[in-house]
This record gives structure tokens, C-alpha cells and sequence, in this order.
């Protein structure tokens, strides 16, 4: 009787892990995970083959798309550390498949440039904060700014309405919380964010000149969009719908901070089409 689950074989197990030379994919990690045991003729593993979409339907980050095969192959896995593999799985909001497919490709290319250099070490700031930044969607609602001059006028100026639904100028705003994450063992500090492109938010809170994030911890700031649409109320509401407006699509933003010896650290922040959050450590 076949499984649920789609699980790696064992070749493919030991391939991933030995890809990345055994060590933990996480940028933040890099644990080796393999290693003596008290026993002089056994090792310890402590690293997991783990799935970048769900070897089973309701599992995280499940990809109805993929096949059995495309669901067990190397490229749907990624080796880490078991602290870390708990870490993914429990927290699919903040670990996307994006971010996953990123980690993997960091560190097969680290340990390739390692092997062709000889470099024993490639990353000298692994030992640093890592800033990642959500949007929270709160709650949306539209204001209603007057009637439009497209209804009909009498003589005297006077509006008309036509029928029930007259065109009104609308605003439309929605409310998010910007969660700003410290998904290290190491504060930062003096964080700034800034907007890279013309779209920006309509409002966000100001971060503190002097500021730091502890260790694991978060930081939440509050943003608002907004803009003005003529309408008879059914394309506002109909926008409204949308948790993440079109027009934030694309939004590409700039989070600067840096480690306790002043060193500068960078996070880009972008809304992708999907709606999906994409961070990137440079």
C-alpha cells in the first residue's frame, strides 16, 4: 500500500547533505551536522533531508502542482539542521518556498566556491544580525469624500442624484503592521528602513534615531495606502477585497542596520506579484 507522503529516498537524502558539505542551509546556522559519537564506530547526524513543499496534502508550504517524482527529488529538498527543519514548518508565514529555494542555491554555491578556491571560509559576517520584515494586514475601510460632479445638475447647481447608487469620490486606505524580525542570535542596531522605487506607503512609523532590535525579537511599526477612486461603490469594494492593494505590487524597501562593532548589514524587502513577502540579505 503506497504512503501518504512523498519521502526522499536515501540516495537523495545523502545527496542533499553532501551538496552542501553537511552543514545546515540556514544562513544563520551553517551547523555542521554530522559528526563523532562516543561510539568510535558509529557518527552522529543531527541533519534532516527536509521538503520545500510538503511531502504530504496539508503539510507546509503543499504544492498541489508537482507529481510524485517532482515531489521527491533533489531539487524539493533542502538539507538542515533538525532545529532548524522544526523551525521551517512551524512558521510558514516567515519561511516562504522563495526563501527556502534562496537558502539552498547561498549554499551550494558557498561550498562550490570553496572547493574551486580552497578558501577554507567565504562569509566573514555569518556571525551577524539578519533583519527580515513582514506585512500584516490589519484591516482596510473607505471614507466617503462627496458627490462626483458626473451626477446631473439643475440650473441652480444643486446635485441630483441618480437613482440609488450615485458616483462618489472615494478614499480608500488599508492599515498593515510592518514586523520587523531579528531572526538572529545577535542585535542590531540603529535600524532604518527607506523606499527604493516611487511606490511607498502613505504613512509608517518612524523609527527611533538610536534604536536596537534584540536578539530573536521583533519590532512592529504601523503603515497605511491609500488613494482616491470615483465610483458608484461597487470598484471600491471590490478593491477592497484585495488584502495587499495592485498598486503595492513591486514595493521594494531598504532595511539598514548594524552589529554591535558598527558593522553595516542590508535586508531588501519586496512584495512580490503573488502577494508574497521576499527577503534578501546583502
Amino acid at each position: 500500500m503506497k504512503s501518504n507522503r512523498d519521502d526522499f529516498t536515501k540516495p537523495t537524502k545523502c545527496n542533499l547533505a553532501k551538496r552542501v558539505g553537511y552543514l545546515c542551509s540556514n544562513p544563520e546556522c551553517r551547523r555542521h551536522t554530522v559528526g563523532p559519537n562516543e561510539n568510535p564506530d558509529k557518527s552522529t547526524n543531527i541533519g534532516i533531508a527536509a521538503h520545500i513543499t510538503a511531502a504530504s496534502a496539508n503539510g507546509p508550504r503543499y504544492d498541489n502542482n508537482l507529481d510524485d517524482e517532482e515531489r521527491t527529488s533533489s531539487e524539493n529538498g533542502i538539507w538542515l539542521c533538525s532545529n532548524c527543519a522544526t523551525l521551517i514548518d512551524r512558521d510558514i508565514d516567515n519561511y516562504s518556498v522563495i526563501l527556502l529555494k534562496q537558502w539552498k542555491e547561498d549554499a551550494e554555491k558557498e561550498l562550490y566556491e570553496k572547493l574551486v578556491s580552497g578558501v577554507t571560509s567565504s562569509r566573514v559576517d555569518n556571525s551577524g544580525p539578519f533583519l527580515e520584515a513582514d506585512l500584516i494586514w490589519t484591516h482596510n475601510i473607505r471614507f466617503n469624500k462627496g458627490f462626483s460632479p458626473k451626477n446631473r445638475k439643475e440650473k441652480n447647481e444643486e446635485i441630483i442624484l441618480i437613482g440609488a447608487n450615485p458616483i462618489v469620490f472615494w478614499e480608500l486606505k488599508w492599515y498593515f503592521t510592518f514586523k520587523i524580525y531579528n531572526n538572529s542570535s545577535f542585535p542590531a542596531f540603529n535600524v532604518s528602513i527607506k523606499s527604493k522605487g516611487d511606490k511607498n506607503f502613505k504613512s509608517i512609523s518612524e523609527l527611533p534615531r538610536i534604536n536596537n532590535i534584540p536578539a530573536l525579537s521583533p519590532i512592529d511599526l504601523k503603515a497605511t495606502y491609500g488613494y482616491m477612486i470615483e465610483d458608484t461603490g461597487r470598484e471600491a469594494s471590490k478593491r477592497l477585497r484585495q488584502l495587499i492593494p495592485e498598486e503595492l505590487i513591486g514595493l521594494e524597501m531598504e532595511i539598514n542596520y548594524q552589529d554591535e562593532s558598527r558593522n553595516d548589514y542590508l535586508t531588501t524587502f519586496k512584495i512580490l506579484e503573488n502577494g508574497e513577502i521576499e527577503n534578501l540579505r546583502k
